[in-house]
C-alpha cells in the first residue's frame, strides 16, 4: 500500500470521526469529553484530539463544568457545538432535477432553487451539468437574505461513486463524467471550496441528523429513484468502503438472465425496481406517464395499476435489503427517493419483504421507516458533511 493511499484512508477515517462527534453534540447538547467518548465509542485520546481540532476551527467551545456525572474528582469541562453564522451551498446533482440551497449549520434553509437540466444521454460529458449548477449557485448567492460573505463551501451530491484517488465521478448512466474533474471545475466556476459526495450517502447523513433516523447509529438508507443506492451509517460512521464504491444496491443481480442493465450485466435490481421500469410498466395503460411525479400523482389518487407497480418495486427492493439486514443487523432501514414520494406503499412493500426474508431476531429489532426529508435529504446531508470537513486535517 502506498503512503498516499494510507494517508487518504486515515484522512477519511478522521473525517468520519468528526461527523460522529458533531452528530453526538447536535443530539445531546453540551457534554464532557468523557461523555463524548462514551457516546461515540471513540477513545479518549481520539476525542481530545478531535475536540482540539474543532475548537481551533471555531466549531466547538469548552466551558462550564460537568457536575451531573456523579463522578468523584474534578468535573470535566463541557464541550458545546458553536451555532455559528457560517453558511454552506448544498447541491443535489441528480439526473432529473438539479437542486441547490443555502443552509446554515443547523440545517435551516435560507434559499432554495431547483430546475430540470437539459436532457442528456450517455454522451453527456458533464459540462452542461456544470454550467447549469454554476448558474444556480450564482442565483442563490444573489437571493434576498443571503450574505455571500458567510458562504464558506459547496458540497454537492452526485449520482455515482466518487473516486477518492482523483475526485472523478463514476456513473454508469453518465460514463463520460469521469473525464471531467467536476469538483475542481465547480470550485473554479463558483469560487467556493467544493466537495463531492455520493447522493445516497448524503441522504443517509441527512436523515440521521435531521430526519427519520435521528439518534440512531446503525442505519441503512435506501434511495429508490432513477437508480437504487444505499447509504450506510455503521456504528455512527458513514461507511464508504475501501474505494468509495459502497452502496450499489441497484446492481445486485435479482433475475437470470434478466434485462440488460446500464452497468453491462443482466438482471440487476435497477432493471425491475427503479423509476424507469415502473414508468415503462405504467405507460402501457397510462401513455402520459413520463416522470416519477406522474407516478406519485397516480399513486396518491389510488390508481390500482400505479400502486401495484410501486408495490412490486418495493417487494423486489425489500428482498435485496433483507440480505443486507441479515449481514449488518441495523437499527433501522429508511426508505427514500423519488419512488417513495407518492405515499407509504413503497415502504410497506419493502417492510413486508424484509420481514419475510430476514432472520426473526433481526427483523424483530428493526425499524423500517419512510424518510422524512423528501428531496431535501441529500441537501441537509451536505450540511452535515460540510460541518465535519470544516476543521483542518
Amino acid at each position: 500500500m502506498s503512503t498516499a493511499t494510507t494517508a487518504r484512508g486515515l484522512g477519511a477515517l478522521r473525517l468520519a470521526n468528526r461527523e460522529r462527534l458533531l452528530a453526538a453534540l447536535r443530539e445531546h447538547g453540551d457534554v464532557s469529553r468523557a461523555e463524548l467518548a462514551r457516546l461515540t465509542a471513540l477513545s479518549g485520546t481520539t476525542v481530545s484530539s478531535l475536540v482540539t481540532e474543532l475548537a481551533d476551527a471555531g466549531l466547538v467551545v469548552e466551558g462550564g463544568d460537568d457536575r451531573t456525572s456523579g463522578r468523584r474528582g474534578r468535573p470535566g469541562r463541557l464541550v458545546r457545538a458553536v451555532r455559528d453564522r457560517r453558511l454552506v451551498v448544498a447541491m443535489d446533482l441528480s439526473l432529473d432535477v438539479v437542486r441547490a440551497a443555502v443552509c446554515d449549520a443547523d440545517g435551516a434553509v435560507l434559499a432554495e432553487v431547483g430546475e430540470a437540466p437539459a436532457l442528456a444521454g450517455p454522451d453527456d460529458d458533464g459540462s452542461a451539468a456544470l454550467a447549469h449548477a454554476a448558474g444556480l449557485v450564482e442565483r442563490l448567492l444573489a437571493a434576498d437574505g443571503v450574505d455571500r460573505r458567510r458562504v464558506e463551501q459547496l458540497v454537492a451530491a452526485v449520482p455515482g461513486v466518487v473516486d477518492p484517488t482523483n475526485g472523478a465521478v463514476v456513473s454508469d448512466r453518465r460514463p463520460r463524467w469521469r473525464e471531467l474533474d467536476l469538483g475542481q471545475e465547480l470550485e473554479r466556476a463558483t469560487g467556493l471550496p467544493t466537495r463531492l459526495e455520493n447522493d445516497a450517502d448524503l441522504c443517509a447523513l441527512g436523515e440521521r441528523a435531521f430526519g427519520a433516523a435521528r439518534g440512531l447509529d446503525d442505519v441503512v438508507l435506501v434511495k429508490a429513484s432513477t437508480g437504487i443506492g444505499v447509504g450506510l451509517v455503521l456504528a455512527g460512521r458513514l461507511y464508504r468502503g475501501a474505494h468509495g464504491g459502497v452502496g450499489e444496491l441497484g446492481h445486485v443481480q435479482v433475475s437470470e438472465p434478466g434485462d440488460l442493465c446500464v452497468c453491462g450485466n443482466r438482471g440487476c435490481l435497477e432493471t425491475v425496481a427503479a423509476s424507469g421500469p415502473v414508468i415503462a410498466a405504467l405507460q402501457v395503460v397510462h401513455p402520459h406517464v413520463r416522470t416519477h411525479e406522474d407516478v406519485a400523482a397516480l399513486v396518491a389518487a389510488g390508481d390500482r395499476g400505479a400502486v401495484r407497480a410501486v408495490t412490486d418495486a418495493g417487494t423486489a427492493i425489500g428482498k435485496t435489503v433483507a440480505d443486507l439486514c441479515n449481514v449488518l443487523a441495523p437499527q433501522a432501514v429508511v426508505v427514500g427517493g423519488d419512488l417513495a414520494a407518492g405515499g407509504d406503499h413503497l415502504t410497506r412493500a419493502v417492510r413486508d419483504a424484509v420481514e419475510r426474508s430476514t432472520k426473526p431476531r433481526t427483523a424483530g429489532r428493526l425499524a423500517l421507516l419512510t424518510g422524512e426529508l423528501g428531496h431535501r435529504a441529500a441537501l441537509l446531508g451536505a450540511v452535515v458533511a460540510a460541518d465535519a470537513a470544516h476543521a483542518p486535517s
